[in-house]
């Protein structure tokens, strides 16, 4: 059984990683639908590091300088102890900034 602490975390999780589906252009989301689809019964299914794999996938493929977007997968990345990933976007993020 989930502790209340490890329930906190995962809704934490799971609101970023909508977050970041909410930065999703009308478009991009429109061409991914079908991906879009598995990300939501991924995330019905508690499968929060599956539902990241493939919207950070999205992201790459469409919308690799989204900051917004960018910034809520890292946090999701972070809050799940994805480090690798997690870093990975805070360089791609840093790249983006203005200096």
């Amino acid at each position: 059984m989930a502790t209340a602490e490890l329930l906190k975390s995962w809704a934490v999780t799971e609101r970023h990683l909508l977050d970041a589906r909410a930065f999703l252009e009308p478009e991009v989301a429109s061409l991914h639908s079908t991906s879009l689809e598995q990300f939501d019964e991924f995330l019905e299914h508690n499968e929060l590091g599956l539902a990241f794999d493939w919207l950070e996938s999205i992201t790459r493929e469409s919308q690799w300088s989204t900051l917004p977007l960018l910034n809520a997968l890292e946090r999701a990345a972070s809050n799940m102890h994805r480090d690798d990933d997690a870093r990975g976007l805070r360089d791609r993020i840093r790249e983006l900034e203005p200096e």
